[in-house]
């Protein structure tokens, strides 16, 4: 008599199934899936899986991987601060025309480091590029070289021009420095109503040295009508969003009753 093999349950057939079955193969994520996967696992801390996503960004020619890379050895994330190996993968991203290389490389030449000397020429000529591919960043400092003659001639006019574009995609910086230009009348007729209103929007967005001159304005009675009272009260809030300067005044002057 024949015998016929026990029944097998359908989880067996299952597993059965599974085992025989070829892998399946891996897939590979596309330049734009990997640099999103990248700036995910950035944001959780996991740096090492961002620089492999980056690296699969850069291997597909993709210069947001280099520039990834770069920004995270410049702000130490997951490695120790690394100017010069920042440089490295920032400058193929910046030569290919990333703006946002060219901002960042800019920082770094501008400001220096370990391994990397200080070069504002440099840095002038590569926020000068990166403000003419619509970075806004660069277009704020493209204005501070202007103002203090940073790697480029000083002119203030041209500095106002800058802090124009960068004001009007709401840069607070930008707005305190044009409201400063007003105030002293640097490159621009002195309009104290204009000043007032460009320090009043930098407050707005949290910009502790908008809050200050404001603070100065009140407490010198400068475009303001003389008041202590107004002028400590802005002189707090500037120390409470971080205003050292502020803070120091507030730590050696009592206001008045």
């Amino acid at each position: 008599m024949s015998r016929t093999l026990p029944s097998l349950s359908a989880a067996a057939l299952l597993l059965l199934a599974s085992c025989s079955a070829p892998a399946p193969k891996m897939v590979e994520l596309t330049a734009d899936q990997a640099i999103e996967a990248a700036e995910s696992a950035l944001a959780d801390g996991k740096y090492q899986t961002a620089v492999d996503d980056f690296m699969i960004a850069k291997n597909q020619g993709d210069h947001r991987g280099e520039l990834g890379i770069g920004v995270m050895y410049a702000q130490g994330n997951g490695e120790l601060q690394d100017f010069s190996e920042a440089r490295q993968w920032l400058q193929p991203a910046a030569d290919a025309g990333l703006a946002e290389a060219q901002y960042q490389l800019g920082m770094i030449e501008e400001n220096g480091g370990t391994g990397v000397v200080q070069d504002r020429t440099k840095s002038f000529v590569l926020y000068s590029k990166a403000a003419a591919g619509g970075n806004i960043p660069a277009a704020y400092r493209l204005g501070i070289a202007y103002r203090f003659g940073r790697g480029t001639r000083v002119d203030e006019k041209e500095a106002m021009r800058w802090f124009m574009v960068a004001a009007e995609k709401d840069n607070g910086d930008a707005m305190t420095n044009i409201g400063i230009l007003y105030l002293q009348g640097r490159g621009i007729a002195q309009n104290l109503k204009l000043a007032r209103q460009y320090f009043d929007k930098g407050a707005a967005l949290g910009n502790a040295e908008s809050m200050r001159q404001i603070a100065n304005m009140y407490l010198e009675g400068n475009g303001e009508r003389q008041d202590d009272g107004q002028g400590y009260a802005w002189l707090q809030r500037a120390a409470d969003a971080g205003s050292e300067q502020a803070a120091r005044r507030m730590s050696t002057h009592i206001p008045a009753n």
